[in-house]
């Protein structure tokens, strides 16, 4: 490992030089926040005479192993890219301006030493290549077409209008004065010497803000070749990552799959600040073959955990409104279990109305343990377990013997239990989740045409005895 002080026009000048940003990197994710806080800084460098270097951290980087002489010089970018990727675009910005005042020698100079290598092929020409997704709006910006929007949502075409809107033909020249002011640490890492993987656990430890996942994704593609990396990523992790995406609110649930993964291999549980560790501690990737037959494995099971999820993506209706039942209680401490008996439907161990009935069993025992007040705790070790007492042959009734045989705080409450609990028992004012699907499976019960009970204005709840009533 080498570290240097670098300027980071000296830097970015290099030629045939293209900075690489990995598929295992999480996406560019800069707000305006971020580029405001970095512009004014630049620009008081830029004004000021008295200060001469402006330092912003370091950049983390590892010479690829692909070589040739199209391309001789290729930097992995480790840790850095949020950094060297605003820059690119502060610089793209400038070079607008440079074309709307007809610059033409600053229009030349930021192009073929700031944006492209100038005398490689036109696919690899950008000296900055993003992941996919960002480098399909990277060459937008760059393509200066000024008739066709830019149709998807693009935190680099976001980013970028922000600093067209501040930087303008008065202080173009401060700008480029606070650029040329920019100082990092340069830290170059020497393949099969250092270990990448190694020093991003570092960075991430000192406050880097990543995801269970996205470490697991690190350690899975950091130590791959380039082309395994794009293999592993195209043919699993991205699918991986859309699948444990929940659709309504756009928010990714990767971490949170694998470790429901983790718990229904090992019958163990990790601690949601762990589940990288404990995967890591797990699968130790060998060879490529063991890596691809892992990743099959989990991309299987993301299939399921989309549905879950997901609940519209489950083309069977009936399937479908149990599992909205199931996160309607928000019971995802069965996902574990869940996702074992998916997996037997999809392959067609099981039929159709076993598998509606196993989502019922699940609401039944959940339910009336909440209704007679049993702890909630004991359900993570049940449904963790609960899969191995499944006999294929007697799929139903091995489960509900499973359950039925749990005593104490881990019993399956009787029919007793629950109607003499419910006579006294405050219903009304129970969580506001536990009361609609209560009020919505008492509503369906049997109703040929199912009524949507939440956020539904065209129905009220009718008391039958007044909530406060006087003694007479």
């Amino acid at each position: 490992m080498k570290a240097t002080e670098t300027s980071l026009i000296r830097f970015l000048q290099q030629q045939d030089t293209q900075f690489i940003i990995p598929v295992y990197q999480r996406n560019y994710d800069w707000s305006h926040s971020h580029c405001k806080q970095l512009l004014d800084d630049i620009l008081q460098v830029g004004h000021s005479d008295k200060i001469l270097s402006h330092f912003i951290g370091s950049i983390v980087y590892i010479h690829d192993d692909v070589y040739s002489t199209a391309n001789p010089n290729l930097l992995t970018i480790i840790d850095g890219q949020q950094r060297l990727t605003t820059i690119t675009l502060l610089w793209i910005a400038i070079y607008k301006i440079a074309k709307e005042l007809k610059n033409e020698k600053l229009l030349n100079e930021i192009y073929k030493k700031y944006l492209v290598n100038e005398f490689l092929e036109d696919d690899e020409k950008l000296k900055l290549r993003p992941t996919v997704n960002n480098d399909k709006a990277l060459r937008y910006l760059l393509r200066n077409d000024e008739y066709n929007d830019y149709n998807e949502f693009s935190r680099l075409i976001e980013n970028f209008n922000y600093f067209r809107s501040r930087v303008t033909s008065e202080n173009i020249s401060v700008v480029i004065q606070g650029l040329s002011k920019l100082m990092f640490v340069e830290i170059s890492l020497e393949r099969g010497k250092d270990d990448p993987q190694r020093i991003f656990e570092s960075l991430n430890s000192t406050g880097l803000e990543l995801s269970q996942a996205d470490l697991i994704r690190n350690y899975i593609l950091m130590g791959l070749k380039y082309s395994h990396q794009n293999k592993i990523y195209e043919n699993y992790w991205r699918h991986i990552e859309t699948l444990a995406t929940e659709n309504e609110i756009n928010k990714s649930r990767v971490s949170d799959f694998l470790r429901d993964y983790l718990t229904l291999k090992f019958r163990e549980i990790p601690n949601k600040n762990k589940v990288y560790q404990e995967f890591k501690r797990r699968y130790r990737f060998d060879d490529f073959e063991t890596l691809e037959t892992v990743l099959a494995d989990i991309k299987k099971y993301a299939y399921c955990y989309n549905k879950l999820i997901n609940p519209e993506n489950e083309d069977n209706k009936e399937i479908r409104a149990q599992i909205k039942l199931i996160n309607k209680l928000e019971i995802n401490v069965s996902y574990p279990f869940i996702l074992e008996v998916y997996n037997d439907y999809q392959n067609k161990s099981i039929d159709k109305e076993t598998m509606v009935s196993v989502l019922e069993i699940i609401q039944s025992f959940v339910w009336r343990r909440f209704i007679i007040g049993l702890p909630p705790n004991a359900l993570n070790k049940i449904f963790m377990r609960l899969y191995e007492d499944i006999n294929p042959s007697n799929y139903l009734t091995s489960i509900y013997s499973s359950l039925l045989r749990k005593k104490s705080s881990y019993r399956f409450p009787t029919d007793e239990e629950v109607i003499r609990e419910l006579k006294f028992k405050d219903v009304y004012g129970i969580q506001s989740k536990n009361r609609t699907y209560f009020l919505e499976r008492l509503e369906n019960f049997d109703n040929t045409e199912p009524v949507l009970i939440e956020d539904n204005h065209d129905i009220t709840i009718e008391h039958i005895f007044p909530r406060n009533p006087d003694p007479q």
